[in-house]
């Protein structure tokens, strides 16, 4: 027969189980987290989708969103699905006190601001592109990140789609041979030159890092009206960033002798405005085996020989095989679930602040290389912004 004392203890150890099994099962439960979203309507509004970037995500709840614009401000509370609006970003970070955050607007001039806010409440953030307009905002940006333990994702989206990330793979299983060139093209619209340099060149230089790491080298030439640029060429672009030249022309020296240039050019002949629906914007890159291209609104080809048109070869443009180990992770396609799983992890993001940060240092590298007359080593020395130092 039992006593008293072993029925207790069983009672207690009963309880101990459930405990752990319940502690167990929350456990496996999401975490759930608190956003927020800073726009601004009228000055780079809310970026491509950064607004709607938390939707379809079951464990986080957006909770408020901040605009200074009162119009822009109730359009894009409804689109986000805020409970609650803010005019003034700041006073918004410190009364909710979010864990994540999307810094919205296109134009970069108040990144650093913003994120330097998101970053002193704990906050993790995705940040649209460019990252910064000046590199040294960039490296103030990240060193606050890592000193608070914060993770940030870059709107570099090429990274997040199945298309690059194919391309990716099949370049690091070797099925293109040795990498040995990458020919990009700009967008090379109204904006060709400096413009188009550092609102779209920033994914192309990011690509480029993705396909083949950290770049060593850069020599550039920028030119106007088919001239050096001076300091009477800097200025305002039509998105208020400082820019110079109508034309650019960089080469970037990359590991294992992989070399990868860039161009955005103005032409008197209507190539800067081009037919309805067709963007200049593309790349190739040649191996040893193969080539791959790609162009905008289009999907990537490869053709079955290291050279283009060689009278002894017989091929192409076809439609790229799957790589091995396909497909990608889910949050690898999505930017605001690859914040969380780096969060939960704690690894890098598929396109991290520090990521971002390079692609603000290749553009300044351009400037610099054209500045100096020469080629330029990385990391850049100075990192202010060459354009202020012409």
């Amino acid at each position: 027969m039992k006593t008293s004392l072993q029925t207790r203890r069983g009672f207690i150890q009963a309880l101990g189980a459930a405990g752990v099994l319940t502690a167990r099962l929350r456990s496996a439960e999401p975490q759930r987290y608190k956003a927020a979203i800073i726009g601004r309507t009228g000055g780079g509004d809310y970026g491509h989708g950064f607004d709607t970037i938390f939707q379809g995500l079951e464990n986080v709840s957006v909770e408020a969103i901040a605009d200074a614009n009162p119009a822009g401000l109730e359009k894009a509370a409804g689109r986000a699905g805020a409970k609650r609006k803010y005019a003034d970003y700041r006073e918004m970070l410190r009364k909710e006190r979010p864990q994540l955050v999307s810094i919205a607007p296109r134009q970069p001039d108040c990144h650093k601001e913003m994120a330097l806010a998101a970053i002193e409440v704990g906050a993790h953030c995705i940040v649209e592109k460019p990252f910064t307009e000046h590199l040294d905002d960039a490296d103030e940006i990240v060193k606050a990140a890592k000193a608070r333990g914060v993770q940030i994702v870059v709107g570099h989206k090429n990274r997040y789609t199945s298309m690059f990330a194919r391309m990716k793979r099949l370049l690091d299983e070797g099925f293109f041979g040795q990498a040995l060139e990458m020919r990009v093209q700009g967008k090379q619209d109204r904006r060709a030159g400096g413009e188009d340099l550092i609102v779209l060149g920033t994914h192309d230089f990011d690509t480029m890092r993705y396909f083949f790491g950290d770049p060593r080298e850069c020599f550039a030439r920028v030119t106007a009206g088919g001239k050096s640029i001076t300091k009477s060429d800097v200025h305002k672009g039509r998105e208020p960033m400082l820019v110079a030249g109508d034309t650019v022309r960089a080469m970037f020296q990359f590991p294992n002798n992989v070399q990868c240039s860039w161009q955005s050019v103005k032409s008197d002949d209507g190539w800067n405005v081009g037919p309805r629906g067709a963007e200049r914007w593309g790349f190739h890159i040649f191996g040893t085996q193969r080539i791959l291209a790609y162009y905008s609104l289009s999907e990537p080809l490869f053709y079955d020989s290291p050279f283009l048109g060689h009278k002894t070869q017989v091929s192409e443009w076809k439609p790229l095989p799957d790589p091995k180990n396909w497909p990608p992770a889910a949050h690898e396609g999505n930017l605001a679930r690859d914040l969380i799983h780096a969060i939960e992890n704690g690894t890098k993001p598929l396109c991290s602040g520090e990521d971002g940060r390079w692609t603000v240092e290749m553009v300044s590298a351009v400037y610099e290389s054209q500045r100096l007359d020469r080629p330029v080593p990385f990391p850049l020395k100075d990192r202010r912004n060459p354009l202020l130092r012409f």
